[in-house]
């Protein structure tokens, strides 16, 4: 593989691992508002607060959906996020190890 072609590759890839990283964030963050609404910290019968949460929970319910069909609730308690993160780290492991497997196949170092 040449370098220029080597270059990009490992340059998608990251972009690949940085949005895994960013769907971690909003499984992050929607877990710490459903706590957060759970307690009546935050209310959601205001307007703004209700469509951010709404659109916060379709976001996340996607990425957690595929998990949620296997693995049942323990005693009221979802641990699909956990799973998901699980699932992401081994994800980005892989990315970075095919990153290292083009930069040494190119010739080059990472």
């Amino acid at each position: 593989m040449n370098p220029a072609a080597a270059s990009l590759a490992i340059q998608l890839l990251g972009i690949l691992s940085w949005l895994v990283g960013l769907c971690e964030l909003l499984v992050v963050i929607s877990v710490i508002i459903s706590w957060l609404v759970s307690f009546d910290v935050i209310n959601i019968r205001h307007r703004t607060v209700y469509q951010i949460v709404s659109g916060l929970e379709q976001v996340t319910g996607r990425l957690l959906h595929p998990i949620r069909r296997f693995v049942p609730s323990f005693a009221g308690l979802d641990i699909s996020p956990l799973i998901f993160f699980i699932l992401a780290e081994v994800m980005k492991a892989l990315i970075h190890s095919l990153q290292i497997l083009v930069a040494t196949n190119a010739g080059g170092a990472y």
